[in-house]
């Protein structure tokens, strides 16, 4: 070859690489995932080192169903190995009264048909052990919670009503409070005054401002031109527990948990009537998805807030914030609920308010008329003013229980990608090597329940996620060409990055369709540029928000995300039928983390 061509070629070769830089592979997985190759005794040891039983199980149930005659090991002896595990993983859950560890092995073991392991042991009186548990560690928001879903489901001894009631009544929790009284009315128990006196009390603003704090992140000094200053990051938090347990927004605290932040980093609270008085704090656990943190400080707190799981909010209701904006303590905004229900977080969904927010509210409590607690203020967009946002109390009271277990939350999921339409879920893309992926959900499946119940909304199915806890066994009803099928699988555990996976071990093309909403097949390649047709559009998408349409034929000059900014962008040459097949040079952007993963 001459060499001036050879160069010529390489050079082409840098500049494409150049493009896609931080990119997957464009012909094939650039990442071997989890669960791909044989699986043989080591490999099944590394499920139980990672404590996922249940995924090393169904991983063997599968080889044995398709590669029976390759397998590197006895069937029935690596099946009694993970059972072993499983009933020594039940015994020490039980011993610690580890209602999460223990009911998710029981829940799974009857999926699977396999009750007879643990002699058939259900999890009620596990239930009751645990809630007693959390009330003799004092972590009464935790027993309250489990309690009233106790008393529901169960015939709770008289006296236990009236213990927690007592409970709900110190804890300044209406909203569980309402529950058992409901209880009592069932039965027939006399309602002493006490209970309805705390059912009706309202406290003042000046009162809950009296449990708020400003939160200070002191990261040391900033140079920027040559110029140092104090770098700091100021939010807002509030008390939910007497032993000085406080909730902020997680991007506050985040330099204190984050690996990736290598600079100084120091945390300090300051409550309402201690101007100058800096008292440190340490981070108990963190949710990067919900951006919400427990914080744990020495101190005795005057007024307690209380998280309820209620919906009951409409937009155009009157609402309250407190917090520190610019760092001003002691700061009472009002204003609507300009919408309930948006998707702005990648689990569940926001309220909009108009309430003032500013840098310094995040974290802070969000009220109603009443007093009750509905939200936590987490985000305000800067070039519009009267447009922010507050995390919905009922999402994370499901998750406030985890908080206090510490460290970083992980949330469980399928590894699917859901288009909600009219009702209906449909499954446009499994990740590969998540559970969907590998229990052989395909594109097209419409998801119809979970464990029996029916699911109408990417939300009803995410809020039945955030209740169990990863590896265990759920029952997954879909439709499949109008056939209803049913897959076992354990469910996979979720971070704030989780499509980054799908990115690591995927195609660009097959990537495609979930990050911007089109089916695409390829209809010829010449030199370095493959040419496609598009097969689908996704109502709703990027590419449908872009005007592309079914057919339309397009060219693809390049691919590239980043993983740290979090986003993705095609850029590709396409002759619309819209506009008459008048050739376009258009760049598709999208964010990586979206709300529609299941």
């Amino acid at each position: 070859m001459n060499k001036n061509i050879f160069y010529i070629i390489l050079s082409l070769i840098i500049l494409l690489t150049g493009f896609t830089a931080c990119k997957s592979s464009p012909k094939g997985r650039s990442e071997i995932p989890e669960y791909a190759g044989k699986l043989n005794a080591n490999r099944i040891d590394k499920y139980l080192e990672d404590e996922r039983p249940f995924a090393a199980y169904q991983m063997l149930l599968n080889e044995e169903k398709t590669n029976p005659e390759d397998l590197e090991y006895n069937p029935a002896d690596e099946k009694n190995k993970i059972f072993d595990y499983i009933k020594n993983q039940y015994r020490k859950a039980e011993a610690d009264h580890d209602y999460y560890v223990s009911s998710s092995i029981i829940s799974s073991l009857e999926k699977l048909g396999k009750s007879e392991i643990l002699d058939g042991k259900n999890s009620d009186k596990l239930l009751l052990d645990f809630i007693e548990s959390e009330y003799e560690k004092k972590n009464y928001f935790t027993s309250l919670k489990y309690f009233t879903s106790y008393i529901l489901n169960n015939k709770a001894d008289d006296n236990l009503l009236v213990k927690y009631a007592d409970l709900a009544v110190a804890a300044n929790n209406n909203y569980y409070l309402k529950i058992i009284l409901n209880e009592f009315r069932n039965r027939k128990i006399k309602i002493e005054q006490k209970y309805i006196d705390a059912v009706q009390k309202s406290d003042p603003p000046s009162e809950m401002i009296k449990g708020t704090v400003t939160i200070w992140v002191n990261k040391g000094i900033k140079v920027e031109s040559g110029v140092g200053r104090p770098d700091r990051v100021i939010g807002s938090g509030f008390f939910i527990d007497p032993r000085g347990y406080l909730i902020t927004n997680y991007h506050v605290i985040e330099s204190e948990v984050n690996p990736e932040y290598e600079g100084y980093s120091r945390l300090y609270i300051r409550l309402s009537d201690s101007v100058g008085t800096r008292v440190p704090a340490k981070v108990i656990g963190w949710d990067p998805i919900f951006d919400i943190a427990l914080l744990k400080t020495e101190i005795d707190p005057e007024y307690i807030y209380s998280f309820s799981e209620s919906m009951n909010f409409q937009i155009g209701d009157k609402i309250f914030a407190i917090g520190s904006p610019g760092g001003l303590e002691n700061t009472l905004t009002s204003g609507i609920i300009s919408s309930r229900s948006r998707k702005f977080i990648q689990i569940g969904d926001a309220i909009q308010v108009d309430v003032p927010i500013n840098p310094g509210n995040s974290g802070g409590p969000l009220l109603n008329e009443n007093g009750e607690l509905i939200g936590v203020v987490f985000a305000g967009i800067e070039q519009f003013e009267g447009i922010n946002f507050a995390i919905p109390s009922h999402w994370i009271a499901d998750i406030v229980p985890e908080l206090y277990r510490g460290g970083e939350i992980s949330h469980s999921w399928i590894g699917s990608v859901i288009h909600e339409k009219n009702g209906i879920l449909e499954n446009i893309y499994s990740v590969p090597g998540e559970p969907a992926d590998v229990a052989g959900i395909k594109k097209g499946d419409i998801i119809k329940s979970i464990n029996g119940y029916n699911i109408a909304s990417i939300l009803e199915a995410q809020k039945i996620f955030m209740s169990i806890r990863k590896d265990t066994v759920v029952e997954i009803g879909y439709v499949r060409d109008g056939n209803n099928l049913k897959a076992l699988l354990p469910l996979g555990g979720r971070t704030d990055k989780s499509f980054d996976r799908a990115i690591k071990r995927d195609s660009m093309k097959n990537l495609i369709l979930p990050l911007y909403g089109m089916e695409v097949e390829l209809t010829g390649s010449y030199l370095f540029k493959e040419s496609y047709n598009i097969k689908k559009i996704y109502e709703g998408s990027i590419a449908d928000e872009t005007g592309l349409s079914v057919n339309d034929p397009l060219v693809i000059k390049g691919w590239k995300y980043d993983l740290k900014k979090r986003y993705a962008i095609l850029r590709i040459d396409v002759k619309k039928r819209k506009a008459g097949f008048m050739e376009s040079n258009i760049q598709l952007i999208t964010s990586i983390d979206s709300n529609n993963l299941l």
